[in-house]
Formats: C-alpha cells, structure tokens, sequence
C-alpha cells in the first residue's frame, strides 16, 4: 500500500463566547486537518496544532510530496523522512507540527487497514475510562461572571476546570482566583493557565499570592526558552508547575527534566511530534518520574488521538476537554464522545474514530 495523496483542509469557526487569555484573545478558531490517500482505498486524518496557515502551507508545499509513495504502515520511517530527512533539521515549530499531522493519519490508516484502534496497536488499554476536565474558564472583566462559568461547567459533570488568566497583574488576577476557588469550593479541582504570560518576577508573585487557592497547578508561567528560570519559579514554588504544549520533540522535553523545570508534562501530538513521539516522551516522562497530561486543544481529530495515547499508557492523567462549543469537535467523530460522571470513556472503533464529512466541509471548510 502507498501514499497517493496529501490534503490539508482549514477549518474555521466563528467564536460563539469570549476566549481571552494572558497574551490576548481569539476572534476565530482554525484547525488544520490532514487527509491521507492510500492507493488501497484507505484514508486517515490527521491534525496539525499551531499556526493553522502555516501549517497547511507546509504541508502543501514540501512535506505532502515527501510522503506520496511512502506505505503507511511503516510510521516510524515516515516520520523519521518527514522530520529528519533533510540537510537542515527542523527542531521545533510548524514543520514539526505539519509532520505531525500526517504521521497521526497514518496510524488512522493503520488501525483501519488491521481493523483495530489505534490504543490496540500501542499495546492495548490500561485504562478504559479518562478522568477529564474542563477547559472553557477565561479571563473576564467580571470575576463573578467567571465563577458563574464555573459553576456551569460543574454541573456539567466535571470535578476539575481550568481557568486561562493572567490578563492582569498577580494581584488584580488573585480577586478572580478567588472568587473560583469560593464558587467551587474544596471539592472541585482548580488547574490556572498563564498562557506563557508572565516574566519570572511576575509568576513568582503569582505562586506566592495564590498558594493558598489549593490549585492542582499552574500551567505555562513563562516564555518557554525559559527554561532555567522555570526550574527556578519550581525549586521555590509550592503549587505544581505544568508546562510542554509549546515544546518540540524528546529532546524537547529531556531539556525540562533534566532541569527539573516541571512537576508535570503537557505535550500536543498535533505539535511534539505525533503519535509515537507523544508516546517516547510519555516513556522518558516515566522514567523521571513525571506524570503526563496532554495538551490537548483543537479539533475531534487530536481528541480522539489524545484518548487513544492516554488510554494506552500507564503515566497519563486527567484529558484536558474544550467545552466551549467554539471548536469543531463532535463533528469529526464517528461516534459521541461518552462523558459520565466526570470520565470519558475510551474508543474502540478501527483506527481512530474519525471521519471528515461532506456537511463539515461544507459548513466550516476555508
């Protein structure tokens, strides 16, 4: 079996609530969705995470052609072409995030082709149930518009949310801090993003006027070149720090441990690397002792992706869920997604249990 055909399709979706993070705000969301033809009749989807221009102009340009010809069964030679074939390496950025798309739709393929899901092929479940939280808390003029929003998401069915601050100063952020921890009391986990907001002396204030808010841990405090500095804000932080969605490859995240810059690892398999790279650094991860909670932001495509890898693998916690409704998720399932009591439970459809139709094309397609 042989690639035939790469095609990046751009998705967009008009923004339905307000997403206001530390470094600003979104108007739309894109998403850049890769569909792979096989001369065997077989296609798969993949997704890439970042600049979603960019992104589908890298794929397009070069590496679609680098595949065509290739069989992608054999992942771990596409991948290796894609990302390491070249005279310049590419270490980090959009490429990386180009190649990891048409590597994740290869194992779509792969699972189609062996009739089995993706989890299978990475070795089985060792857990069919997620624990999951809410990701659609964001920064507000109004805490109590955000403790409103909050408590919504709790009734939901959530036990743990995520609120994205930072917009303000530690100390004009500490009044919305609180009036989340007050609204959700002390049975419901609090996770803060920063969205990479802050300079060193600004997330140390944020650590020490906040450690009294029981968070579960804070998320992207700095720049991530920053990584020295991060493992310092670590040495004297008492809340957990997170960090990983904006970090590149093994080597990447070897850089943090070896640091010890992060009690917690968040790669993107739409952005480290794909599949099997998520898979390495959930590995190295282990060995260090480090749980993993992937980034997992985008379409259904990386959602289905990030339960088949997290269902897989043993040191994995807690699936980061955009309820927003201003991505374009349920879309891109073959089956809904089942939520009970705060667990999504794991996908058995062959490959990963997405599908690109006429109708979301049509709605949403660029």
């Amino acid at each position: 079996m042989k690639i035939t055909k790469v095609k990046a399709i751009l998705l967009r979706n008009e923004l339905s609530s307000s997403m206001q993070i530390s470094r600003g705000g979104f108007s739309v969301r894109y998403h850049t969705l890769v569909l792979v033809e096989t001369d065997a009749g077989v296609t798969g989807l993949g997704e890439g995470v970042g600049n979603a221009h960019l992104v589908k102009a890298l794929i397009e340009g070069q590496l679609g052609d680098m595949a065509i010809g290739m069989d992608p069964m054999n992942t771990e030679v596409l991948r290796n072409k894609l990302i390491d074939s070249q005279v310049y390496f590419e270490r980090q950025g959009s490429a990386i995030c180009a190649a990891s798309a048409i590597e994740m739709a290869c194992w779509d393929i792969k699972g189609k082709v062996l009739d089995l899901p993706v989890s299978t092929l990475l070795g089985g479940l060792v857990k069919d149930k997620i624990e999951a939280y809410a990701s659609d808390v964001y920064w507000e003029e109004s805490p109590d518009d955000m403790a409103r929003n909050a408590e919504r998401i709790v009734e939901l069915g959530f036990k743990t949310i995520k609120a994205h601050i930072g917009h303000g100063s530690p100390k004009e952020d500490e009044i919305r801090v609180q009036a989340l921890r007050n609204a959700l009391g002390d049975d419901i986990g609090l996770i803060v993003d920063l969205n990479c907001g802050y300079d060193f002396l600004t997330a140390q204030e944020a650590i020490k006027r906040w450690e009294e808010y029981d968070l579960k841990w804070i998320e992207e405090l700095l720049n991530p070149n920053h990584v020295g500095a991060l493992a310092e804000l670590r040495k004297k932080s008492s809340i957990p720090i997170a960090a990983g969605e904006n970090v590149f490859q093994i080597h990447g995240f070897k850089d943090l441990f070896e640091e010890n810059a992060i009690d917690i690892a968040m790669p993107d398999i739409g952005r480290v690397g794909g599949i099997q790279e998520t898979r390495n650094v959930c590995v190295l991860a282990d060995a260090y002792g480090i749980p993993v909670s992937p980034h997992n932001y985008s379409s259904g495509v990386l959602l289905a992706s990030t339960i088949h890898v997290m269902a897989s693998t043993k040191n994995t916690f807690l699936l980061e869920i955009d309820t927003s409704k201003n991505a374009i998720i349920n879309e891109l399932l073959v089956e809904p997604m089942k939520f009970e009591n705060g667990m999504i439970s794991s996908l058995d459809l062959p490959g990963l249990g997405v599908e690109l139709t006429q109708e979301v094309i049509d709605k949403f397609a660029v």
